[in-house]
């Protein structure tokens, strides 16, 4: 019976802290809405056992099916070999419930009730700026006339339910890295953790609660002090929040498929669906997702002055033909810093060149091998090689 009070638990909770219906409860308990409808205001409670007639009861009673699926629910996290039969449940129903019908007719119910029976977790609650959960996702879009997958980096806070979303070439660490700092500025804050699932890039070996972050992870949790805290494997529930947020940018902002001229006009406007969200008022909720958030902002924890690097930095020589070297592809460098030293940053979607503390030349990071690439018109360059004493010094070869 001590298994069986899990699911009252259950029932008693959701009617006394939730505004779930009865029929609501039973889909998620999987049991019937007379189960839920019994036990819903405690005026009834499963072990207070009426004498029975003296007839053996055949018939599968709340109760019983009640003490099946705690039994089958405890199975998920019992060894493979050490799971409960048919048998061995209705072993325990004759001892501990005093069940007095067949065997048969527990098989029968065990098998209908394995059938239905499907995860079921109790909600998860937070406080303003307690947590924010992260995933990644994929989408297609159509960049410059291409047709090409883009990786969407979805953050959302618990309490609003607010949202941040941008997009990347490729699932990496200094992508990784790179968004959680953007996404920190999105919102004004850090929560006190930040909740993802096992990916290589932030997991350096281990699993789930067990698992140790990345030396670069750990130092950008210790530097805007929250708490980076991993799922357990397959427990997708555990932030189910921003799962559901990829669903939702997915189905929504991508369709139809985006046709843009570039990642950065593809992230102002992700950036303004963001704004636009704000708006949004979740079900069950009496203020809008922009007022929940507002009420967030006395409890975040405060941005350092110090912006996170979160680039892959590299210092390379530039060769004799003004080309640098920096994952697998060749990128071009004014031909007056041939032959020096060059920083380079590479930053989830950019490639910066960098010399004396000046940005010498910047591209779009490609993710491909053995390319080379010359150099582009970059605006911001021009501007920077404007103090150049003659036209001669801007000539790039």
């Amino acid at each position: 019976m001590a298994i069986a009070m899990e699911i009252y638990e259950k029932i008693r909770y959701y009617h006394e802290h939730t505004d779930y219906s009865q029929r609501k409860v039973a889909q998620m308990l999987g049991v019937s809405r007379n189960t839920v409808k019994k036990y819903w205001e405690g005026q009834t409670v499963p072990w207070d056992r009426k004498p029975g007639s003296g007839r053996k009861n055949d018939v599968i009673t709340n109760e019983v099916r009640i003490f099946i699926i705690s039994c089958l629910e405890a199975d998920k996290t019992a060894p493979k070999k050490q799971r409960h039969t048919a048998r061995r449940i209705y072993e325990r129903l004759v001892s501990e419930l005093g069940f007095e019908g067949c065997e048969a007719s527990v098989r029968r119910a065990v098998v209908e009730l394995r059938g239905r029976i499907s995860n079921v977790f109790v909600p998860l609650s937070y406080e303003p700026a307690e947590a924010i959960q992260v995933d990644w996702g994929e989408a297609t879009i159509v960049l410059a006339g291409v047709k090409q997958k883009i990786q969407i980096w979805c953050m959302r806070e618990c309490f609003s339910g607010d949202i941040f979303v941008t997009a990347f070439y490729r699932q990496n660490e200094e992508s990784f890295l790179e968004g959680i700092v953007k996404g920190l500025e999105y919102f004004g804050g850090t929560p006190r953790k930040i909740i993802f699932d096992n990916a290589r890039v932030a997991v350096k070996e281990g699993f789930g609660h067990h698992a140790k972050a990345t030396d670069k992870y750990l130092a950008l949790s210790a530097h805007y002090s929250f708490r980076p805290v991993f799922c357990n494997p397959a427990q997708g529930h555990e932030k189910g929040l921003v799962e559901g947020l990829v669903g939702l940018v997915r189905r929504n902002f991508f369709v139809p498929i985006p046709k843009i001229s570039s990642v950065e006009n593809l992230n102002a406007q992700l950036l303004e669906y963001c704004h636009k969200y704000r708006n949004h008022r979740i079900s069950g909720k009496s203020m809008t997702v922009g007022e929940m958030s507002e009420n967030c902002g006395g409890h975040w924890i405060p941005l350092p002055p110090y912006r996170f690097d979160t680039s892959n930095t590299i210092q390379v020589k530039a060769d004799d033909f003004s080309l640098v070297k920096f994952d697998h592809n060749k990128y071009s460098v004014p031909y007056r810093y041939s032959s020096k030293t060059i920083t380079v940053k590479g930053s989830g979607n950019k490639v910066r060149m960098i010399c004396d503390g000046d940005i010498i030349a910047e591209y779009e990071r490609d993710y491909r091998h053995n390319q080379t690439h010359y150099c582009l018109p970059f605006p911001q360059i021009d501007k920077l090689l404007c103090g150049c004493r003659d036209a001669s010094e801007k000539a790039w070869y």
